[in-house]
């Protein structure tokens, strides 16, 4: 401690001032988040296939966050699986006159077939049906929940069919939301986010009868929620949540006390101890699931991570709609904090909006829908990967259609990107013998278009990167760098010129041969397929490492891409076919 046995004051006096410049640069710098980093995707509900409104959210966002990673020699995997026990599964089996489990089963399957397809790379999917240890490990996080200062036993309002009897939520139930006053279906309303429940709800009404459906009470667990905001708040401020996550939970705040069960009457899902004819709900659940799916992981691995002893330099990143962040980023840290108190998890949260087809929202009890399996192949999944790349619902909805996707397909990757690399392929064979020449005399329009190929690397980079991560910023940037390939190569392409300059033409071919090559390497994350052939005609280029730096080829490799050219000569996706018919 400082004393002053002067006669004067003693002042201090802070200085700083903006430095534009260190700002900048700060801004610039690309952080990679340290491993292991644990990638989730949404476990899908197996009620159904997956279509490209799902495709285009988190799945293909976890996976091409994955892949570059990866490059960038970091520990990463992407973890999804199937949602057996969601009460939409039920009413599945209900509609086809089956059972859960069958339900789950088959759509779990074909859910797999569609992100494989899709070249989506899955490091362990986790069905949860019939795994005794899963169960075990649940029932476990269930009792620790139990124990909490945060759950109340008490007896609580409830709604039920007035015909039936049943039981009312999830998908027994719609009304008007209370927060928004938007249309909302049980537990949780799509259009704001915010959670309800179901007895809340304006305008209520029943899946199962046309009365109007009748308020009961129960006696079962409830997780008080306005006992964990402090938590969330600091969980939320820790993982720079997005700002239209921070307003969903502000919005929860200001309804002040609210309380969720954590159990229901149903006869699917994992039985809740204590409570016959219950089980727990399965959002909870899941929150539980991921930590379970990090332990599969690992038996696979040969590692030693713990789901029931969560470790603090695990780093988990979700991909998730917008519709599950009240799931995803306010209760699932709440439930955290209650049931592992020794942990505090480092996460951070991606969201996407709704996909749109042809202005109405992708609907699967409306057969409003383009499936996966329509257009996915062998030969379409790159220009799928692009079109939904371009058109991803990041920060806002985007709408898909056919009509878009086929010009996509004829007028970018095949008007554009294969006429481009084709001419280049016939020039450097036809007179260079298929080698890369070594650059000649160098021009300011051809040292401009060097830097570009450089300005291209990183901003390709930036888009990957968490702090930037947009697939759809990464899809236009590979198509602004190629259109401007083709710009740079026609200001060059003058046949008297070429002949009375021959070592301007060397360069120009020099250069576009390493665009060629930095265009393989950075499309790696967004089109792997198509990466990986391109670059398997360039000697020497790989697409397992990101590209630190542009350097240019070196006179005399190979550039053979024949076989990529006729690969993709003609891409075939059959719905378009269809529509040209």
């Amino acid at each position: 401690m400082l004393h002053n046995d002067g006669l004067e004051n003693l002042n201090f006096v802070d200085v700083y001032w903006c430095d534009g410049k260190a700002a900048l640069e700060a801004a610039a710098q690309v952080a990679i988040p340290r491993g292991p980093i644990f990638v989730f995707s949404t476990p899908p509900t197996p009620n159904g296939d997956l279509h490209l409104g799902h495709l285009s959210g988190p799945y293909l966002g976890a996976d091409v966050y994955t892949r570059f990673l990866r490059m960038k020699g970091v520990e990463a995997y992407h973890l999804t699986g199937s949602d057996d026990y969601q009460s939409y599964v039920a009413t599945r089996a209900d509609a086809e006159q089956s059972t859960p489990g069958k339900v789950a089963r088959h759509y779990a399957d074909e859910i797999r077939a569609t992100l494989a397809l899709l070249d989506c790379e899955v490091h362990s999917f986790l069905p949860t049906l019939g795994d005794s240890a899963y169960a075990e490990f649940q029932a476990a996080c269930f009792r620790s929940l139990l124990s909490s200062t945060a759950v109340d036993l008490r007896q609580s309002p409830a709604l039920f069919d007035a015909v039936t009897g049943d039981y009312l939520y999830e998908p027994d139930v719609s009304g008007l939301c209370p927060d928004c006053g938007g249309s909302a279906g049980g537990n949780i309303c799509e259009e704001c986010g915010a959670p309800n429940l179901c007895h809340d709800l304006d305008a209520v009404r029943s899946r199962h009868s046309a009365e109007a459906p009748v308020v009961g009470f129960m006696r079962r667990p409830e997780l008080a929620l306005e006992r964990c905001y402090v938590n969330i708040d600091r969980h939320l401020r820790a993982s720079g949540a997005p700002v239209r996550i921070m307003d969903l939970f502000a919005r929860l705040r200001q309804r002040g006390d609210f309380s969720v069960p954590i159990i229901h009457p149903s006869d699917w899902g994992l039985p809740a101890e204590g409570f016959p004819g219950q089980v727990t709900w399965v959002w909870p659940e899941m929150a539980f699931g991921f930590l379970y799916n990090i332990q599969t992981l690992a038996t696979s691995l040969g590692r030693h991570w713990n789901a029931a002893l969560p470790s603090k330099d695990w780093q988990i990143v979700h991909f998730f709609g917008f519709d599950n962040s009240f799931y995803h980023a306010l209760l699932y840290p709440a439930l955290y904090a209650e049931v592992f108190s020794h942990w505090t998890p480092r996460i951070r949260y991606h969201v996407n909006e709704f996909y749109l087809l042809d202005g109405q929202k992708f609907s699967t009890s409306r057969s409003h829908a383009v499936w996966g399996k329509e257009v996915l192949g062998q030969k379409t999944v790159d220009v799928v990967r692009l079109h939904l790349g371009l058109t991803r619902p990041e920060g806002e909805r985007t709408n898909f259609t056919l009509d878009a996707l086929r010009r996509t397909e004829n007028e970018v990757f095949q008007g554009i990107w294969l006429n481009w690399l084709d001419a280049l392929h016939g020039e450097i064979k036809q007179d260079f013998g298929g080698c890369v020449p070594d650059a000649g005399d160098w021009a300011p329009a051809d040292r401009a278009f060097f830097g570009r190929i450089e300005i291209h690397r990183a901003a390709m980079e930036r888009a990957y990167s968490d702090d930037g991560f947009s697939v759809r910023r990464a899809a236009a940037q590979a198509c602004d760098f190629v259109s401007d390939c083709v710009v740079y190569r026609r200001a060059q392409d003058y046949e008297a010129a070429r002949r009375l300059y021959p070592a301007r033409t060397r360069t120009s071919l020099a250069l576009q041969t390493t665009a060629a090559a930095i265009l393989a390497q950075t499309l790696a994350p967004l089109m792997p397929r198509f990466a990986s052939t391109l670059a398997r005609g360039i000697d020497g280029v790989s697409t397992e490492t990101w590209p630190t730096s542009v350097r240019r080829l070196a006179p005399g490799t190979t550039f053979d891409l024949g076989p990529v050219l006729g690969f993709y000569a003609r891409a075939d996706i059959p719905a378009l076919n269809e529509e040209e018919a």
